[in-house]
């Protein structure tokens, strides 16, 4: 008995050296990550904020869902290329897009800078068990195999059977916003028209259906507004996601009823995707669902096992709907703040024959061979997904050798942060407009940005004029669109990022985005809801654009989401 007592003593002393010892090595690391941030010759060169007052180093500064906005205004201050601290870390930021594209891709001058898993696993805990998928795992036989095997389901040929079925969920939204559009708002004055409609949900619906297609082959109904417990949960995970990037004890704070929520979620989360790996293993999907490619896949010889299968699955479901529906929603609500450029999307969608006007019989639906002639729509969607993108954090890359960036040594094994909302609000990059939304950006003609005509506060609303001609790189509706710049004066925002880590899913993204958007916009008037239009005002009574209104609404957890879960705007029948 004593033996028994004498070997659990020497366990528990043991445990409990291990994290004394563990705790040291840790606080050790943070202080030496602080040491290096301010001595050390690998990044005493590179400029960067003061030493943070904690030895975490700039966390607080980079957490919660303000986080990005704060990482944005730092690259204003301190140039395309700085340090942070994070815990016992020293990394760079960049947000030049074109270094970016030159890191990015293993073509070119180079050096490419690889994934490093290590960044990307709190992404991995919305499962069990946890494990690397397309979107987390580094470069190696097992991402190129997956990659590969899924690559066939978005090319040109198969997006041209998806078509269709985004034209049927599209209009199966448009006939709820029509009945939302008739109803009388209890709060409407003689100023509101039309009937307030949320379309971060009915986008999440769209999209989400597609997914449900696309994936597994199944119809989940969202745009028949059944039940979607998928949805309902997806939201919870994706904070828990968010805040484990910030804080990885997170989840074990149980004394939080949201984190008590989250964890019920994540569970629930797993038991979802368990329950769609037991049907798919004894019903396997149809051939052209990205599932059924999966199924085929080889990695070293193997095919993946089931555990893997989920962790693919579950990856393509939140990236393939997540960030698309978030991408319509941020247009709408930009588009409902610029009157004057939605009237202009509203004619050229007219000139089509894809808009209601007064013969609504001449009203058609949308077609794929449509999309080159209309590129004011692609350069509103371009400049909503500059000003709005999805993915705001962009990636992060780890420097293979020592290399130049921007003028600075950033030495071997450093991680380099890529956020692409600094990208996009650098005057550096865009002028002096850059908060402007100014689709003209993106179409021929347009005059350089900064310039004092189109940098007037009274031409927000982004006329563009009607002569323009789009440029050969609009970037939506074209393939590689996020891959280089789209002048030799605007560079390309990298929103879908570039090289074979870029956004595999972008050619469906953009087929989703011309779609949805021409069908609604063709069929009617979207205008600010009560709470946009109250934080419109203020930001007109603060001197600052549009778009500071539309950040005000949105957080990040993982992706630029509106903060409250909705987006209220009016909808009016085009007449």
């Amino acid at each position: 008995m004593h033996a028994v007592l004498l070997r659990a003593l020497q366990a528990v002393c043991l445990l409990l050296g291990c994290l004394v010892l563990r705790s040291v090595v840790f606080v050790a690391r943070l202080y030496l990550a602080r040491w290096s941030y301010s001595h050390s010759k690998a990044f005493k060169g590179i400029p960067g904020p003061p030493p943070a007052k904690l030895p975490i180093g700039h966390v607080t500064d980079m957490a919660g869902a303000r986080g990005v906005w704060n990482v944005a205004a730092m690259a204003e201050m301190y140039g395309p290329l700085f340090k942070l601290q994070l815990m016992g870390s020293v990394l760079v930021v960049l947000s030049d897009p074109q270094t970016i594209s030159r890191v990015a891709r293993k073509t070119g001058p180079g050096p490419y800078m690889s994934k490093p898993n290590e960044v990307y696993k709190p992404l991995e805990k919305a499962l069990t068990p946890s494990l690397p998928s397309i979107l987390t795992a580094a470069d190696g036989p097992y991402w190129k195999a997956v990659r590969q095997a899924a690559a066939p389901c978005f090319s040109i040929s198969n997006l041209k059977n998806v078509m269709p079925l985004v034209l049927q969920l599209t209009k199966r939204v448009a006939d709820r916003m029509q009945a939302a559009a008739a109803a009388t708002d209890a709060n409407n004055s003689s100023s509101a028209v039309g009937g307030l409609f949320d379309v971060s949900d009915a986008a999440k619906r769209i999209t989400s259906d597609v997914m449900g297609h696309m994936l597994l082959g199944e119809d989940l109904q969202g745009t028949l507004w059944r039940p979607s417990e998928y949805l309902d949960l997806f939201y919870p995970v994706l904070r828990a996601q968010g805040e484990l990037i910030n804080n990885p004890l997170h989840l074990w704070q149980v004394w939080r009823p949201d984190v008590r929520l989250q964890k019920r979620c994540l569970a629930k989360h797993n038991a979802i995707m368990d329950g769609k790996m037991d049907r798919l293993m004894v019903h396997p999907p149809p051939d052209y669902t990205i599932a059924a490619h999966l199924l085929q896949a080889r990695v070293n010889g193997q095919p993946l096992n089931r555990n893997q299968l989920k962790t693919e699955v579950a990856a393509f479901m939140a990236a393939g709907f997540e960030t698309t529906s978030h991408a319509i929603t941020w247009s709408l609500a930009l588009l409902a703040a610029h009157p004057k450029v939605q009237q202009q999307v509203l004619e050229e969608l007219a000139a089509q024959g894809l808009a209601a006007g007064a013969d609504s019989t001449q009203l058609r639906d949308i077609e794929q061979a449509d999309f080159a002639a209309l590129p004011l729509l692609a350069a509103v969607i371009k400049e909503s997904l500059r000003l709005c993108p999805p993915a705001p954090w962009g990636g992060t890359k780890q420097a293979p050798c020592d290399v130049t960036l921007c003028g600075h040594t950033v030495k071997k094994g450093t991680l380099v942060m890529m956020p692409l909302l600094a990208v996009s609000l650098s005057t550096a990059n865009y002028g002096s407009d850059a908060m402007l939304f100014k689709p003209q950006r993106w179409l021929a003609g347009s005059k350089p940005a900064g310039t004092a005509a189109e940098g007037a506060a009274d031409d927000d609303d982004g006329a563009a004029d009607r002569d323009q001609q789009p440029r050969s790189a609009a970037g939506v509706g074209s393939k590689g669109g996020g891959s280089s710049s789209s002048s030799s004066t605007v560079p390309d925002p990298q929103t879908f990022m570039t090289g074979p880590r870029d956004c595999i899913g972008q050619a469906l993204a953009k087929l989703e985005l011309m779609a949805v958007l021409a069908t609604l916009l063709g069929r009617f008037e979207f205008a600010p809801g009560p709470k946009l239009a109250q934080e419109l005002a203020a930001a007109a009574a603060t001197g600052q654009p549009p778009a500071a209104a539309l950040h005000g609404l949105a957080g990040v957890h993982v992706t630029m989401q509106p903060e409250d879960g909705t987006m209220l705007l009016r909808v009016a029948p085009r007449r």
